[in-house]
């Protein structure tokens, strides 16, 4: 194969060699030409290995500075969510102290005395028991009654009166709201107080401070800020984990509005770089920010310190390299003037005197190349001469010259396979030929059975198995076939299992995936090595099917393709899911094998199965739950109905979206 090409130019030594390109270089030339060479060679290298030396040290740098980033940002969405977490917890607790207090007796009580130092100290004492920092008491007509951060204010009208029309506007006569409070950011709630009907507000707030920051930043290792606009339009400073001297920075960017709220960007704060996300708070009467800020040159420090090394070692390789490259290029001028010399040989047809290069380099493999090329073409005239003695020269060229053709072709197909259960773990403390033993036992077994029913072995993986109904020959039943298969696979499992504990050896068990689809079968591979095979979306199918039967607890799992092409067995629905990879959800089912004499007893279970199913995908949970904690009391050994009832409760105690349609997915393989 390696004179293939060659032998178009040389067809017989009778016929010159076309190579013009070497006959007018002459002996005495050779050394100018080659020194010529030899340093444009070594120009060449030099600026070659320069640009990808400089390539990969700003690949590098880029690569890490984006990658730095891009865990940034992610850490301070994760951190921005937290926030917005912590605020609505904190709302609901707000709301519900609010609420109990709006329902306490002893502080209608209290109201009803009209008495100002009594109500502020009914405010004063709910307020330490709820841990609020400010309570207010308003009437209806917005005039203050009572102000625990203003305890000498009352009879004034309440300033933040745009809380009081929203808590109007709500059926129940509650609003939440973030206001500024004597310049502080404050997270405030209203309820109306009920004598039985709305006769006054009662408004609760929690400070937004520095304690609250600084507990964000224990969490999410992110410098946190709450800043405040002010009349003027100006920025403050509310609360902050930063370095004093970062804060007017921070202030200085928020006013030039370089920034994007709930995006990413970067702000110089005292010489040092910070990833900043920006989010303004829900429900804000005034402009409320959260800054959340990570430190990038920090997070850039350890690949910095990397791009100096890498510096100093490109540096130091571009002259290692140049060193390298002019004893190499001296390497190369001798070897390649005996090339040509031996390329004239050939010219001439002279195939009987190999170049002699004695290096243990790519020359010298070239030279090796060169002999093989040339007992290639004294091997193909030879064949071409014997060839030529038996047929016309057309057809020994055509057998000459016959590629291997690759390719394939569409068809139906039934893909099972097969896996041995922690066969991992069986493997420890055993020896390999005891593992080697156990293992070809097995797989003999079960080639026989795939065999008997007219299935091909495509491929051993291991303890799995791959194995094709329908290719390279097709039957009518090739799904039908695939489900006896795996029903045989079973019983002589059981049957080895019995010989193993006789011998002492430890006992298998496999799962098995059968799906049926449409996918490419033929040759598959390289020119010199090919390999009849199926591939296509089916095939992966099948494989993720074999996957599932570990978590559903069954041997068998099949397709819905595969159950509409061999309709005659009895089945059991599994689920509606989305495997790994795949968007579509499919149903899978497991081929259900009756004992003599069970067949109305399994059937009947299998419809209680179905009607638990159709109750769990109506959202029917309690009645989902009843049967299949019914079901599970009858078969405590089915993995399948502590698996939903598990689900259920989740379920339940969580529903799902309104789209929800059953889907169940499935993140690994």
């Amino acid at each position: 194969m390696f004179a293939a090409r060659p032998v178009q130019a040389v067809e017989s030594t009778s016929r010159p060699w076309s190579g013009s390109d070497l006959a007018g270089i002459q002996e005495d030339e050779m050394p100018l030409h080659f020194k010529s060479f030899r340093t444009r060679l070594l120009v060449l290298f030099l600026g070659l290995l320069a640009i990808v030396q400089i390539a990969a040290f700003l690949i590098v740098n880029t690569a890490t500075t984006n990658s730095a980033r891009r865990q940034i940002d992610s850490a301070l969405v994760t951190t921005a969510e937290s926030f917005r977490e912590l605020l609505k917890e904190r709302t609901g607790s707000l709301l519900v102290a609010a609420r109990l207090l709006s329902g306490d007796f002893a502080f209608k009580k209290a109201y009803s005395t009209h008495e100002h130092e009594t109500i502020l100290s009914a405010l004063n004492n709910h307020r330490h028991r709820i841990g609020a920092d400010m309570m207010f008491l308003v009437g209806m007509d917005e005039v203050t009654i009572a102000d625990t951060l203003h305890p000498d204010q009352h009879g004034n009208a309440f300033p933040y009166s745009d809380l009081i029309t929203t808590a109007e506007e709500n059926e129940y006569g509650e609003a939440a709201t973030v206001q500024l409070v004597d310049g502080r950011p404050v997270q405030m709630v209203v309820v109306p107080l009920l004598t039985p009907t709305p006769d006054a507000w009662i408004c609760v707030g929690f400070n937004i401070d520095n304690r609250m920051a600084q507990g964000l930043k224990e969490i999410s290792n992110s410098e946190i800020s709450f800043v405040a606009r002010t009349n003027r339009g100006r920025w403050m400073s509310a609360a902050s984990t930063l370095p004093e001297q970062d804060i007017p920075d921070l202030k200085t960017a928020l006013e030039r509005n370089v920034w994007q709220a709930n995006a990413s960007t970067i702000f110089s704060q005292s010489g040092e770089h910070y990833v900043s996300l920006v989010v303004p708070l829900e429900k804000s009467a005034n402009q409320v920010l959260a800054v959340l800020q990570r430190s990038l040159d920090l997070a850039l420090a350890p690949s910095r310190q990397l791009s100096l090394v890498l510096a100093g070692l490109f540096a130091l390789g571009i002259f290692l390299s140049a060193l390298a490259a002019i004893a190499i290029a001296r390497r190369v001028t001798q070897p390649v003037l005996t090339l040509v010399k031996g390329a004239h040989r050939v010219r001439d047809g002279d195939f009987e005197h190999p170049v002699a290069i004695n290096q243990q380099d790519e020359l010298g493999e070239l030279a090796n190349s060169f002999n093989t090329m040339m007992t290639g073409l004294a091997e193909r005239d030879r064949v071409r001469d014997l060839l030529g003695k038996v047929v016309s020269m057309e057809i020994a060229d055509e057998l000459l010259s016959k590629d291997i053709e690759l390719g394939g072709e569409e068809r139906e197909v039934t893909i099972l396979f097969s896996d041995v259960r922690n066969f991992t773990k069986m493997c420890e403390n055993r020896s390999p030929q005891e593992v080697l033993s156990i293992l070809n036992a097995y797989l003999t077994r079960v080639s026989s059975v795939i065999e008997s029913q007219g299935g091909v072995v495509d491929k051993f993986i291991g303890d799995a198995v791959m194995s094709l109904f329908g290719a390279p020959l097709s039957h009518a039943d090739d799904a039908s076939r695939a489900l006896r298969t795996a029903t045989g696979m079973c019983a002589a499992l059981k049957a080895l299992n019995r010989e193993f504990r006789e011998q002492g050896k430890p006992e298998l068990s496999i799962g098995i995936g059968i799906n049926t689809a449409v996918v490419v079968a033929g040759n598959m591979g390289s020119q010199t090595r090919l390999n009849y095979t199926v591939i296509g979306d089916g095939v992966n199918l099948a494989s993720r099917l074999e996957g599932l039967t570990k978590y559903y607890g069954v041997p068998v799992v099949v397709s819905a393709d595969t159950r509409s092409a061999a309709p005659e067995f009895l089945y059991r629905e599994l689920d509606l899911v989305c495997v790994k990879g795949k968007t579509a959800p499919v149903t899978i089912y497991q081929p259900v094998v009756c004992d003599p004499g069970e067949e109305s007893e399994t059937i009947a279970e299998i419809e209680e199965h179905h009607l638990c199913l159709r109750f769990y995908r109506d959202r029917n949970w309690d009645a989902a739950i009843e049967g299949f904690t019914a079901l599970a009391g009858k078969h405590p050994e089915d993995h399948l109905y502590q698996l939903y009832l598990k689900r259920l409760e989740q379920l339940r105690a969580s529903p799902p979206p309104a789209d929800w349609e059953g889907v169940f997915t499935f993140s690994e393989k």
